[in-house]
This record gives structure tokens, sequence and C-alpha cells, in this order.
């Protein structure tokens, strides 16, 4: 518990040290984006939607939904090499489309609250031999599965019959007596 607590408080301390409004890695994935969609030819088409062209691939990149047809926009919320290409042509900051979620507002109402671990000071304590002691020295043994062991060899297919059970009886089809079935009916045809 302390170790998730000091992460909150070292991520907190750390996201007010950002130059920007999102945190450096982000800032770097978004750079990263930004080299790799320079190359990219933009062609606009209607309504905030703009065509990319990579080799003999068109890409559709729609800039008011924040969606392209690579779904790595979609996925991870910040801009793909394809978008970034296009906020770039169209002279727009490219920080301004990422999800608010990596943006410092965002992050301080996430790691602004308050935290307090779980008090364990009367929790019983289990030994290696699996005995569990508790704060008032009382020791129980804990309890484990029963040691079960699948018998050798194939299992059965039928199942074993109670000799109290009734047995119904067989008729023949052919002559309607009890005792066989048609199949191995002796008697001759009526």
């Amino acid at each position: 518990m302390s170790k998730l607590a000091s992460m909150l408080v070292k991520h907190q301390e750390e996201s007010k040290n950002w130059k920007w409004c999102i945190g450096p890695k982000i800032e770097a994935k978004v750079q990263e984006n930004i080299a790799k969609g320079a190359v990219y030819p933009v062609t606009p088409f209607k309504n905030g939607v703009f065509g990319v062209c990579i080799g003999r691939a068109l890409l559709n990149v729609d800039i008011l939904n924040h969606t392209c047809t690579c779904r790595g926009w979609q996925m991870l919320g910040i801009p793909c090499e394809h978008a970034t290409a296009v906020i770039i042509s169209i002279g727009q900051n490219v920080t301004d489309f990422v999800d608010d979620c990596y943006k410092y507002p965002m992050q301080e109402l996430i790691y602004g609250g308050s935290f307090s671990g779980i008090e364990t000071h009367d929790m019983p304590t289990v030994d290696d031999d699996g005995l569990v002691q508790s704060i008032t020295e009382e020791v129980f043994f804990s309890l484990k599965p029963p040691h079960t062991k699948r018998p050798p060899g194939r299992p059965r297919k039928k199942r074993i019959e109670s000799q109290f059970q009734d047995k119904r009886p067989v008729y023949c089809s052919r002559c309607h007596m009890s005792g066989h079935n048609r199949k191995t009916c002796k008697n001759p045809l009526p």
C-alpha cells in the first residue's frame, strides 16, 4: 500500500514540474508523430475531413471528430502521425488535439485527492507451516483442501447398479413375451 501511495505522490509532484500542458512522455510521443508525419502529403476534403497519402494507400483524418482510419488516434487519444500531418498543414497546434486525460488539469484532478492506507495492525499472520496466529497469540490450523488422488486406469463406462434397484422387464415386440427381445426370439411366428 505504501508503494502505491508513494507512486501517486511522486506522480503528482512530477506533474507540477511539467513545462507544457501535457507531460514529457506524451510530448515526446507527439514530437515523434510530428517527425513521422512531416513527409505525408495532405489533401483537404469536405467538413473537416482530410486525406493523407501513404504510398498507394489513402487514410481519412477527421479533425472535428478526432478520428483517423488507422485507429491510432481513437485508441490512444494522442494524434497519430497522419493526424499530426493534417493538423500542421492547417496551422493548428498539435497539443490542442491531445485528449484531455493527458493534460495537466485532468492529472491534477486524478492525483489531487487524498489517499489513506488500510490499517493492518490486527491482522492474523500465517506461518510457513500453515499455522494462523492471531494478535492475541491464539493459534489456529489453517484449512487446506483434502488430498485426493484420481484412481489409476480408465474410468468405468457403466455405473455399478445397486442390488436393491428394480430392473425393468424386457418384452419381445414379435411374440409379446417377456424375458427376451425381437433379435433373440426363438418362438415361431403366429
